[in-house]
């Protein structure tokens, strides 16, 4: 089954906030980032993790967004008339645009971290290199080609100890180079822009000029595309910002849905 954490309409005075996050975790998490969003929204998070481990998708096909985005607005049923805001970061924009596509009456904003926009050969090769990479390497080269693609240069340096620390705890891991194909092709296979420019909700679009895995023009591409779309680009915080830049996203997220209004 498909695994939740926290609830919507916990307190009635507060919007909700459907958080959907990619599997990798740098040294520090989101900690801090699902801190902030719970101190002004009730927070509900889709455990992509968990819910992968139940065997309730096929694990030996590629899961599509799509796929993924029809289990849980199925499971969203459980609250009737609730409106919520969906925010995804990473892997998280993809689920985000079809929940939205599918659940045009409940939905009322969306929020896309560091989305993509479409297969161009710069975006292919980076996760073809990232597959390719999974093949080849052992558990510790491979986190450090990956940490190195996801976070900033300056960001690995300065906390180049609890990096190491990190890789460590997890050198005894297996590689799953076919399980790491499944999910980055999910990825290729889904031009959000498609999808993006047919929802009229509201949505914020929020990146990194130094993002070396999503770049900034794929954001800016779909603001052009979209309809009622507000776009943020950050000076700095690379791929991750759920965890490098987790007070700035608390703000512009909390500003965007409070000018919203009931």
């Amino acid at each position: 089954m498909l695994t939740f954490h926290g609830s919507f309409n916990r307190k009635k005075d507060r919007d909700n906030i459907l958080l959907l996050l990619p599997k990798t975790r740098g040294p520090f998490g989101v900690t801090e980032f699902k801190a902030l969003l719970k101190n002004k929204f009730n927070l509900l998070e889709y455990n992509d993790v968990l819910s992968e481990k139940s065997n309730i998708f096929n694990q030996s096909k590629v899961i599509t967004f799509e796929q993924k985005a029809l289990a849980i607005n199925n499971f969203l049923k459980k609250w009737k008339n609730i409106k919520f805001h969906v925010v995804g970061h990473s892997t998280g924009c993809g689920l985000g645009t079809f929940i939205a596509k599918q659940n045009k009456v409940d939905c009322e904003s969306l929020t896309l971290i560091n989305p993509w926009n479409k297969q161009d050969n710069e975006f292919r090769i980076l996760q073809t290199k990232r597959v390719e990479n999974a093949k080849k390497f052992n558990q510790i080269k491979y986190l450090k080609s990956d940490y190195n693609l996801l976070y900033s240069k300056n960001y690995t340096i300065k906390f180049k100890k609890e990096f190491s620390e990190l890789i460590l705890k997890q050198k005894n891991n297996n590689i799953d180079a076919s399980l790491i194909k499944r999910r980055l092709q999910s990825i290729l296979d889904c031009n959000i822009g498609d999808e993006l420019c047919k929802l009229v909700l509201p949505k914020l679009i929020i990146n990194a000029v130094d993002d070396k895995l999503m770049k900034i023009h794929h954001g800016e591409e779909l603001h052009k595309l979209c309809y009622n779309s507000k776009l943020i680009s950050l000076n700095s915080g690379g791929h991750m910002l759920t965890e490098t830049r987790a007070k700035d996203l608390n703000t512009h997220i909390s500003n965007f849905i409070g000018s919203l209004g009931k």
